[in-house]
């Protein structure tokens, strides 16, 4: 399987759990939208309320009414009551559920920028590991180079001693030469095997797998990062703000409580009551009901319950202004911290080329010097170690390079921008 940078950060995004529960959060937030939304309609219900009085209420009035002086008591209702029917409640004006209206909408922004963050935390870690795994490659790659030129060695200082040109001590010192640097490879080999297992990992690949990656290590020398950015693209900060957003609106909410709700209602029903349970005998035993009303409620005093959760709200909007700020700073920071290590980093990788390009050139004379007898087998073998180094070297300062690069992308809030 051959995969790029961007086909790894896809399947990793894909495959990973906390990306999935963030996925999973997001559709939450979707159905809470609906729910809230779900006062905009009238809710209806259906009913039936049976009650036995095994004794009647009894109501005092005035006794005249009977052609009696004083207070008389009189039993009212009967002793089987039943009720049944349909009711509806609309919410008419209630400026506070608005606003929760716009609450909701915000949590569900919110959730998304919650899965956009966790996005770009897979993105970070596999770019790493991506480009771990191509170092290390690259640096099996050179060291192979270098085994075949010590080989190439190696029959060149078997022949000479054997002519009885060099000391037979000379040449088992390349043979240990070629040794040690097997054990290094193979040393590499392991490691690269244990970095490709984890990225497999990461992006949701079976352990067994083979992979191959398809991206090269190049850069751009004429590339300058040292200018300051517009941060505000961080997904942080977007955070922030809506938990800004999200606080003021609850504010609002709540101070919302003070003023008016109107509802409307309407029930229809029909109602039967008999000193006998005789409820299904005939069919005139229910009578039919039917009310339509409007519902004014004004709130006039809770005890300052709603002053104190104002309060609340605001003294936890002064903290997330001062997080925003302390966040701001630091990422300034981080952004001018990330572009100051890139082009430190490239100026360490054009110094390690122009290393190569002098260890390549010593090299060459160095080996054709032992050819013609007037360069020792212990300065071919330090040019040689010499050259392999650079080589290495500047493969480990490219790593570093793309690793600056990474972070400049993070501290910009490009890290989706494969």
């Amino acid at each position: 399987m051959v995969l790029s940078l961007k086909q790894c950060n896809e399947m990793g995004i894909e495959k990973n759990v906390n990306v999935q529960n963030a996925s999973l959060d997001q559709q939450k937030s979707h159905y809470q939208l609906k729910e809230a939304q779900s006062g905009l309609y009238p809710h209806v219900e259906g009913y039936s309320n049976f009650d036995y009085y095994s004794a009647i209420p009894v109501t005092v009035i005035a006794g005249e009414l009977f052609g009696q002086t004083g207070m008389v008591s009189v039993a009212t209702g009967t002793k089987y009551d039943w009720t049944s029917g349909f009711k509806a409640l609309q919410v008419l004006y209630n400026q506070s559920y608005f606003t929760s209206l716009k609450l909701a909408q915000r949590m569900t922004t919110m959730s998304d920028l919650n899965l956009q963050q966790r996005k770009e935390e897979v993105a970070y870690q596999v770019s790493q590991m991506y480009y771990l795994c191509q170092t290390t490659a690259k640096q099996i790659e050179q060291l192979n180079g270098t085994m075949q030129r010590t080989d190439k060695l190696l029959e060149i200082a078997k022949l000479q001693s054997e002519n009885g040109v060099i000391r037979k001590v000379d040449y088992s010192r390349v043979l240990v030469n070629k040794n040690n640097l097997q054990t290094q490879i193979d040393n590499l080999h392991q490691l690269y095997q244990q970095q490709l297992g984890m990225l497999k990992y990461l992006i949701g690949l079976n352990g067994a797998a083979k992979v191959e990656l398809s991206d090269s290590l190049a850069f751009s020398a004429t590339r300058s990062l040292s200018s300051i950015s517009d941060l505000n693209n961080r997904t942080e900060l977007k955070l922030i703000d809506k938990q800004m957003e999200i606080t003021s609106l609850t504010r609002k909410m709540n101070r919302q409580g003070y003023m008016p709700t109107l509802s409307g209602y309407g029930q229809y029903y029909y109602q039967g009551q008999r000193d006998e349970f005789d409820f299904f005998k005939g069919s005139d035993k229910f009578a039919k009901v039917v009310v339509v009303g409007f519902s004014f409620t004004v709130p006039i005093f809770d005890g300052f319950e709603k002053h104190a959760k104002t309060r609340q709200h605001d003294i936890e909007l002064l903290k997330l202004q001062n997080t925003r700020k302390s966040t701001s700073d630091f990422f300034t920071k981080e952004y001018t911290d990330a572009a100051g290590q890139y082009d430190s980093n490239l100026k360490a990788l054009l110094r390690q080329q122009e290393n190569i390009k002098v260890a390549e050139e010593t090299y060459s004379v160095s080996l054709q010097g032992y050819r013609q007898q007037i360069v020792s087998l212990s300065d071919l073998l330090l040019s040689e170690s010499s050259l392999s180094e650079a080589r290495l070297s500047y493969y480990n300062a490219l790593l570093q390079l793309k690793n600056a690069e990474l972070d400049v992308k993070k501290a910009k809030g490009e890290l989706l921008n494969y």
